[in-house]
């Protein structure tokens, strides 16, 4: 088939368009309003001074999948080699046990564990009344832990707050009134703000927006929001990744890599390779438990709990790339210039919306589908480079390759020191925060 990215969209466009935007739009307003509803509670804590050194610094990532940990890892080592120092990482308890022992620990400063919002399990999505559960729950902790989490800061002496989408810390925020210190919100979810109704191809990526749009109007509230996106715009920052080599075809055999927020799409991938195997095709593939192998046969793939030493040293040979639609393993893929076929995992509107924007910006290394098919598989064994797709990748790394020499990433730290470190006490109703997305040079 075409190199050429395609989507497919969840929503029947059989009906005529205003009613799909219609609808699309009440889905997005409809989420708004239930999330702004859950997050207006609370009263705002005492004051928080932080004796905050500018030289130090504090890094907080959501902890389901890998995509925020690794890019923060990669942006705490090009801070430290700016003579910035780490003071303390903050995390929550989403994040796999095996990830904290291998990259985690080794780092030598404290951890702070926060409880996690969780959305997605092994299985799937949860649907919306367990999100709100959890949200609730995890509220109360956050009043609970309080002190904890105050001595935490405190003790950190740090001047500058990182936070990738680190939902916990951006709710205990929005209460706080944080003195001495910067805070700095990068993610890639911020550039999901500009896409336009007639880009959202379902209800179900309609709410992620809507619920994108209430998160990012919680962490502006307690800093500025910088977004992070492969498409060359001004006032963003460059996928913050380790940058790999680049493949060289006929240099390595193939090796397809694969993984998975939920483990459905591997059992497919594994039934479509027993049933009609690739010869010479090595996989592997990672989701968050490994796949117990059918009744009376042995797997037809390579399956493996996540962990990111083994995937680091699979990725360096691979040929090509099958994953749930994140970020970050889709930007290392395209760097390297192998293709990358990505699931997105069924009923999550976000990585429906990361679809779009992939489709978008990368659409000749990148396609996406809503289930596997052996004939996808067959174009990413048999993928053959066109001057696009090398032209395609050259460009990622080129502002990729800005972040490491230190003019992106320069900016970004530009933007730091140009904000204050003291804000009014957050008092203000969700509904009324506008959200604030700033430019990176």
């Amino acid at each position: 088939g075409s190199s050429r990215s395609h989507v497919e969209c969840t929503m029947c466009y059989d009906a005529p368009l205003g009613v799909a935007e219609m609808a699309k739009a009440v889905a997005l307003a409809s989420s708004k309003a239930v999330l702004r509803a859950a997050n207006q509670s609370g009263k705002s804590s005492a004051a928080l001074h932080i004796e905050g050194s500018p030289s130090r610094f504090v890094l907080s990532f959501c902890g389901s999948g890998t995509g925020h940990m690794m890019q923060a890892l990669t942006l705490n080592r090009l801070l430290q080699q700016r003579g910035m120092e780490l003071a303390g990482v903050i995390t929550d308890t989403d994040v796999a046990q095996k990830l904290v022992d291998e990259t985690l620990v080794p780092l030598g400063c404290p951890l702070l564990v926060l409880p996690a919002i969780t959305i997605v399990n092994k299985d799937g999505v949860l649907p919306p009344y367990r999100v709100l559960v959890n949200a609730k729950r995890v509220e109360r902790e956050l009043k609970r832990d309080r002190e904890r989490i105050r001595t935490f800061l405190t003790s950190s002496r740090a001047g500058l707050i990182i936070s990738m989408w680190q939902i916990s810390l951006g709710q205990f925020l929005l209460q706080s009134h944080l003195q001495g210190v910067r805070v700095v919100h990068i993610a890639a979810q911020y550039a999901h703000l500009n896409l336009a109704t007639r880009e959202i191809g379902s209800i179900t990526a309609a709410v992620a927006k809507g619920t994108i749009e209430v998160m990012a109007s919680i962490f502006s509230a307690s800093g500025r929001c910088v977004p992070i996106t492969a498409k060359a715009d001004v006032g963003t920052l460059a996928p913050i990744i380790d940058m790999p080599k680049v493949f060289s075809p006929g240099s390595c055999s193939p090796l397809l890599l694969c993984y998975f927020l939920t483990n459905p799409p591997a059992r497919r991938l594994e039934e479509l390779l027993h049933r009609w195997p690739i010869p010479e095709l090595e996989v592997q593939c990672f989701t968050s438990e490994p796949l117990t192998p059918p009744r009376g046969r042995v797997l037809s793939i390579h399956s493996h709990a996540k962990q990111r030493q083994l995937f680091q040293s699979l990725f360096a040979r691979c040929t090509a790339v099958l994953c749930s639609t994140g970020n970050e393993t889709i930007w290392e893929a395209v760097c390297r210039g192998v293709p990358v076929l990505t699931i997105p995992t069924r009923g999550h509107g976000e990585q429906l919306l990361n679809a779009t924007v992939h489709a978008r910006n990368l659409p000749n290394l990148v396609r996406a589908r809503s289930t596997l098919k052996y004939t996808d598989l067959r174009w990413l064994v048999e993928f053959v480079h066109t001057d696009e797709s090398c032209n395609e990748r050259e460009a990622l790394r080129a502002k990729c390759e800005a972040v490491h020499d230190g003019s992106g990433l320069g900016a970004l730290l530009d933007v730091c020191d140009t904000m204050p470190t003291s804000k009014p006490c957050q008092s203000t109703p969700v509904d009324d925060i506008n959200v604030s997305v700033e430019s990176v040079g």
